[in-house]
């Protein structure tokens, strides 16, 4: 593997040799970038599949290994903090070792990892194993990014990257339904091992498609900015997840929250002075790639809020299973997986405004149409406006991160990749964290309303109590026993009032969080590279 993965090309756009077979021939006329997209797409699905579904097993895990629930928290701590670590330093294994060799090199350390936790013993054992899986899937999507924006003619760098996106808006939807399906129908262990041989697989074509690029040569590693991320981002991330869980007050969450606001600074400050640092924060200072990030930053909250807000409503207040749930979801990633290829041919056509900023309208009509969801709310609503949603995540996010790369010059794109990943990651778990603390607080706030109103002459009050208290008493119960149920009764019926209040309260906010995408998408516009190689300036605007 090694002897093919340092086997230089002299050409990107050069036909892969010919091979025995009709489908091989056909697929070797296909070109390069093509065939690279292919092999990368393999890989980033498994990795970013891998982030979703181990969420559903998390409570069978704990209870086969007699756990409790922080040791199983460490499950997906670990595997984020190992991502938090190792992503920064993507830029720099691509430019000394090569992107080819790197990316099957960290291809085949998220494989070992996935089998090893596959076969884990005990809970101390899945969590270090989840740590090296990490550590290799990290790079798997900056690296494929990074192969892909330097092979791809810009010209079709919308069409794509389209394609490329599909892991990142499909996955996560499939995740839950395939994990309900697994724990609930097989074992927990095969949603590790169902890894190993699409893993597999993408090494062999990995090894024999992707063509090297000759590294930059040696550089020196930037260890004080590799700590400083480290422990930055670790720290942000990890509190985000904590936060809604222990209370931002807890000692933990700001004992965390301290440590990434003094040193995240501090990163920042020796990243800037440094000659060659881990992540180029230069790239910022590019106007295209900064209003491509925002559009993105607004995309992946909004896309997080949804993938954690909707599961939590439909299994705590409709009771649905995971796999239903799952099932319920599956509108979103079709749809998403549909206008996604279609966004990156109407970026390449028409330019970035004419196809994100439908999508901005698109997202935030999608949800507010979620603002009036309720325990008798069809699935049919639900179903219609996730469709929406994955329409206008298709339409959004590619194309936005496709934008901001096009003025980022060759030898920065390795460094620039990476960076845009990290910004996924952080803003990924901020909009979990911070919309699960949103959904505590106005539930919290709504019981307690709820509660004042209930009186003497409270109608509805009144009606839920005494109609479980007339049911209790046809039951044969005795009256004091029927009465206690009534006010269990009426305090389940205020739960669930408040719960569903906080959720329609959450959606709303979503929704205004989605119309501020609008302010940087009227300033997208392709890069000068892009638009030099496109189908006319005026239409590029």
């Amino acid at each position: 593997m090694a002897a093919v993965a340092g086997r230089l090309d002299a050409h990107p756009d050069e036909r892969s040799p010919r091979r025995h077979g009709g489908l091989a021939q056909r697929f070797a006329a296909v070109p390069y970038h093509w065939q690279a997209l292919v092999v990368i797409v393999m890989g980033s699905f498994m990795v970013v599949l891998d982030t979703t579904i181990v969420n559903v097993a998390l409570p069978r895990m704990i209870q086969v290994f007699g756990a409790d629930i922080n040791q199983g928290q460490l499950i997906l701590t670990g595997y984020m903090v190992a991502l938090a670590v190792v992503m920064p330093a993507t830029g720099y294994c691509s430019d000394t070792f090569g992107a080819k060799r790197t990316y099957l090199w960290v291809v085949g350390l998220f494989t070992l990892g996935s089998a090893l936790c596959g076969l884990a013993p005990s809970i101390e054992g899945l969590v270090l194993f989840r740590v090296l899986q990490g550590l290799g899937g990290g790079m798997v999507m900056p690296l494929g990014m990074s192969i892909l924006f330097q092979t791809v003619p810009p010209r079709e760098r919308g069409t794509v990257m389209g394609v490329f996106g599909l892991p990142i808006l499909v996955a996560p939807i499939i995740g839950p339904s395939l994990g309900g399906y697994l724990v609930e129908y097989v074992d927990w262990r095969p949603i590790f091992t169902l890894n190993i041989p699409v893993g597999i697989l993408a090494l062999f074509a990995g090894a024999a498609i992707l063509r090297e690029a000759p590294p930059r040569g040696r550089t020196r590693f930037d260890w004080p900015g590799f700590i400083l991320s480290a422990i930055g981002f670790s720290a942000a991330m990890v509190a985000l997840e904590r936060a809604p869980v222990d209370g931002w007050g807890s000692t933990e969450v700001t004992a965390l929250l301290l440590v990434a606001a003094f040193v995240i600074p501090c990163w920042i400050i020796v990243e800037l002075a440094s000659d060659e640092p881990l992540l180029d924060l230069s790239v910022l200072g590019d106007r295209t790639y900064l209003v491509g990030s925002l559009v993105s930053f607004v995309a992946m909250v909004a896309m997080f809020s949804s993938l954690f807000l909707l599961p939590l409503f439909l299994q705590n207040v409709r009771g649905l299973g995971a796999l239903d749930t799952g099932l319920l979801l599956m509108p979103q990633g079709i749809t998403a997986a549909l206008t996604m290829p279609v966004a990156g041919r109407l970026l390449d056509r028409f330019g970035p405004k004419r196809v994100v900023i439908p999508g901005v309208l698109a997202l935030a009509f999608a949800t507010w149409l979620l603002t009036g969801i309720d325990v008798g709310t069809t699935d049919g609503t639900i179903q219609l406006a996730l469709a929406i949603r994955g329409v206008a995540m298709g339409l959004m996010m590619m194309p936005a991160l496709t934008v901001a790369m096009d003025t980022i010059p060759p030898h920065q794109i390795a460094r620039a990749t990476a960076l845009s990943n990290v910004l996924r990651q952080v803003f990924g778990a901020f909009g979990t964290g911070i919309f699960a603390s949103i959904l505590l607080d106005r539930q919290n706030f709504h019981r307690a309303a709820l509660s004042q109103g209930i009186t003497a002459d409270n109608v509805v009050a009144i009606g839920v109590q005494s109609n479980a208290t007339i049911a209790a008493l046809d039951r044969g119960l005795s009256e004091a026993a029927a009465q206690a149920l009534g006010m269990q009764a009426l305090t389940n019926h205020v739960k669930l009032a408040a719960q569903v209040r906080g959720f329609d309260d959450c959606f709303l906010l979503a929704t205004f969080v989605a119309l501020t995408a609008l302010l940087p998408a009227v300033w997208l516009r392709r890069g000068k590279r892009a638009s030099a190689s496109g189908h006319g300036g005026a239409a590029l605007e």
